[in-house]
């Protein structure tokens, strides 16, 4: 935290307190962008196939691909892990869950598992994914120990 010294003229002196903002872990936006040709290419093969072919198997299931490509870009685009000055948000699949910082007992990560926290009642939270594991990790624990 900050403390930033306000004085106006002919009054007393105050100390306002000013909280950091939150760092946010997102997805790369090597993903992002992947997940982007990935629609744009079904899409348009799809379109191309239906204009060409009719409707068949092909070019509708060329569609349905798109949609699901597009779910992941939307889903993509909202995923974050968000440190707080007192609680660590998730958001993941459009849903959001907040931990406070005194209820997690430590963090884990593994290769191939991600990064995992334990609350204090022994349950265990993973985290989404959103990049370099390790770093997070050690992000977290930093995060806890302020």
């Amino acid at each position: 935290m900050e403390l930033r010294y306000i004085q106006s003229v002919g009054h007393d002196l105050a100390f306002v307190v000013m909280s950091e903002p939150a760092k946010i872990f997102r997805v790369p936006r090597w993903l992002l962008v992947f997940l982007c040709l990935i629609f744009l290419a079904t899409a348009s093969g799809g379109l191309l196939l239906y204009r060409t072919d009719g409707l068949s198997f092909a070019s509708a299931g060329l569609v349905v691909f798109a949609i699901f490509a597009l779910i992941g870009v939307a889903d993509s685009l909202v995923t974050r892990v968000e440190l707080g000055d007192d609680a660590l948000t998730l958001v993941e699949r459009f849903r959001r869950r907040r931990v406070l910082r005194r209820d997690i007992e430590r963090v884990t990560w593994e290769a191939g598992v991600g990064v995992s926290i334990q609350l204090r009642s022994g349950d265990w939270v993973r985290l989404p994914d959103t990049g370099n594991s390790q770093s997070r990790a050690n992000s977290i624990r930093a995060w806890l120990k302020r």
